[in-house]
This record gives structure tokens, sequence and C-alpha cells, in this order.
């Protein structure tokens, strides 16, 4: 039997990362890896979208972000990575807002 949290779980981050594909037509990947060369227990956790775009186009093809865990923030690894998608659904919009649209600056 799993337990009740308070918090986002593995579910509701997956469930966000399925919007984030469909909202902005992208792929979306969460890279865990350990976070120093020393053994103190952190992760970096990397946010990556990326878009189907031709070769040589002026679009944006590719936006990270990057998280330290444990933090002061978050409870749990799932309720982080919860949070750092907000953060990275900021910055895809950010990255469009850098977009030319129809060949204008």
């Amino acid at each position: 039997m799993g337990k009740s949290t308070n918090g986002p779980d593995w579910t509701d981050v997956a469930t966000f990362m399925s919007a984030l594909e469909s909202l902005h037509c992208c792929k979306t990947g969460v890279l865990i890896t350990a976070g120093t060369q020393g053994h103190n227990g952190s992760l970096s956790i990397k946010m990556i979208t990326t878009f189907p775009v031709v070769p040589g186009s002026a679009l944006v093809s590719e936006v990270a972000t990057e998280s330290e865990w444990p933090c002061r923030d978050c409870a749990s690894l799932a309720a982080h990575i919860y949070g750092g998608l907000y953060r990275h659904d900021f910055a895809i919009g950010q990255a469009y807002q850098q977009r030319f649209l129809n060949g204008v600056a």
C-alpha cells in the first residue's frame, strides 16, 4: 500500500510532463545525475525540452533548466521536480519570446 502525501507525487509529475508536451508540441525529459564529485547525497536535476525543427531553422530547438536537490523548499524529489516543471514551462515561454514571428524581429 502506498503512503499518502500532502504534495505532488510521481503521477503528478508524469501528468505535468504530458501536459507540457501537448501544449508546446515538444518532447520533455528529466535527467537525474549525482550532484557533485563528493559523496554528499545531492542530485543534479536537468529538464530538457526539444522541439522538432528543420535544420538551419532560426527557431529554438531545445530549452534546458537545472536545479539541485535536496533543497530547502521541497520535502521530496517528486515535489522538487514538479515545482521545477513550472519554472521550466516559464523558461519555454521565455524562449518563445525570443523567436522571430513571420520574419519580424
